[in-house]
């Protein structure tokens, strides 16, 4: 990017006039190359910021009677929730030198991230959703453009979930059990991309992870009697879109020696490799295989959490000064456990075994924005395949009861975007084609029917039907062979 600055006119100009006065008296000297200098914008100073976004979260579950302290669901099941979210904030950043940025922040949120807390002896269920939010933390970025702050953020969180009316799975009928509604604290880590649009005005693009610990809580009649306790252990991962409001009008632009702007080609063939996190949730119904009529009548929300890892290749064109687009394909070898669930004689107890996402594929357009030439802030979607592992049915003490789903693959579409920029310190080492991409993925998959089988594969127990979405985090290395 060229930058003309007022600061280097200036100084240039008194430069040539003092020349021109005193030439005669002066003796000749060789011309002096000042660096030039770049104006960037005012990063220290107050901000508020709000926006809307999308979040998941998965619990870890078990169930303990409160009058021996046994379990009556001991193999930890993984329940699930998704929805939307809108959040405001304020904060203060300072900034250190021409390229670091740090600061504190506080936000708060309201939302309707709903899902499903069950107790499956007997077979009860509920909505639970994550009605609120709040953070205090710290961040801490890198100006890749006077303009562009990439930054990573982490702290201290609080969230509130509902109380829940617990139901009668099978045929949907109130039942008198209850759980309270509950704060649960923690920790988060995130990062995002910030960046000037107008005077004073920003766009931030954030991801952010959360964990809340284990909370207990118990199942009471309507007089108040718990007769089970429930261990609830959520995670939550959310993506937001704001905008930010700076209160720095009134000062100075600071002034720094411009760095020269080195020519990157985005025009070529590439591959990458990386890793990351992501958390999937999914909604669940049951038909039994005698009656043909739901045995899970209301809709419970399974999730799941882990790691996967993933190589893909690319090809970008950079058809203006500014703007790439490009074609791309990846693969994930993927962890992301959780929970499938069924139900077992006539709806007394639940049932369940461990599912996970196994691998994942994607194809698809992106389209970027150069705010630098050595950074590409994009969007993509596309065409997505996930793998499913088969499930071992267990029941609530955690014995096998010789039914089980077959493995399988959904096919569905994929939105996400990230942020892209050359490589500094490893590009010394890796060669100029290195660059660094952090991406956000959000697929659907659809719905798949799966048959819950004995060990010869014949005797059906039942049909679930099982519609994840899956979201994703991603930081990876970027090599261009142009």
């Amino acid at each position: 990017m060229r930058l003309k600055l007022a600061g280097f006119v200036v100084a240039a100009s008194s430069f040539l006039a003092a020349q021109s006065a005193f030439a005669a008296d002066l003796p000749t000297k060789a011309p002096v190359n000042k660096a030039p200098m770049a104006a960037g914008i005012p990063w220290t100073g107050f901000y508020v910021n709000g926006g809307v976004g999308y979040g998941i979260w998965a619990a870890d579950t078990t169930i303990v009677d409160t009058a021996t302290g046994v379990c009556t669901n001991c193999p930890t099941q993984v329940q699930g929730g998704k929805g939307w979210l809108a959040t405001i904030g304020a904060g203060y950043d300072y900034q250190f030198t021409p390229q670091i940025v740090a600061g504190i922040f506080g936000d708060a949120s309201l939302s309707s991230l709903k899902g499903t807390i069950q107790d499956g002896f007997p077979f009860l269920a509920g909505e639970i959703k994550q009605t609120s939010s709040w953070s205090i933390g710290a961040r801490g970025g890198w100006l890749v453009t006077p303009k562009t702050l990439s930054y990573w953020n982490g702290g201290y969180t609080g969230a509130r979930f509902s109380g829940t009316d617990m139901v009668i799975t099978i045929t949907g009928t109130p039942t008198p059990f209850t759980t309270p509604a509950f704060t649960a604290n923690g920790w988060f880590l995130g990062g995002g991309l910030e960046t000037s649009v107008a005077p004073n005005w920003f766009w931030r693009t954030e991801y952010r992870y959360a964990y809340y610990g284990s909370k207990s809580l118990p199942e009471a009649n309507a007089t108040g009697l718990a007769g089970s306790s429930i261990t609830f252990k959520p995670t939550v991962q959310t993506v937001t879109s704001q905008i930010v409001y700076k209160f720095n009008g009134g000062l100075p632009a600071p002034v720094y020696p411009a760095t020269p702007s080195m020519a990157t080609n985005w025009t070529g063939f590439y591959a990458n490799a990386g890793f990351g996190y992501g958390l999937w949730a999914a909604d669940t119904t049951t038909v039994s295989a005698t009656t043909g009529v739901c045995s899970l009548c209301v809709t419970q929300v399974q999730g799941g959490k882990g790691y996967l890892g993933v190589i893909g290749a690319g090809y970008d064109w950079q058809f203006a000064p500014t703007w790439v687009a490009g074609v791309f394909g990846d693969f994930e070898i993927s962890s992301l456990k959780g929970t499938l669930q069924d139900q077992w004689l006539g709806g007394a107890f639940a049932i369940s075994g461990e599912i996970k996402q196994t691998s994942a594929w994607a194809v698809g357009p992106r389209l970027g924005w150069l705010p630098s030439p050595q950074t590409m802030t994009y969007v993509n979607g596309g065409y997505t395949s996930a793998r499913f592992s088969g499930v071992n049915m267990v029941g609530q003490a955690g014995q096998s009861l010789g039914f089980s789903t077959q493995a399988f693959t959904a096919g569905g579409w994929f939105l996400g975007g990230g942020v892209e920029t050359a490589c500094d310190l490893l590009g010394k080492i890796l060669g100029k084609g290195c660059f660094w991409r952090n991406e956000y993925r959000y697929a659907n998959y659809g719905s798949k029917t799966v048959a819950d089988t004995d060990a010869t594969g014949v005797s059906t127990l039942a049909s679930i039907t099982f519609k994840p979405v899956v979201q994703t985090f991603t930081s990876q290395l970027v090599f261009k062979f142009n």
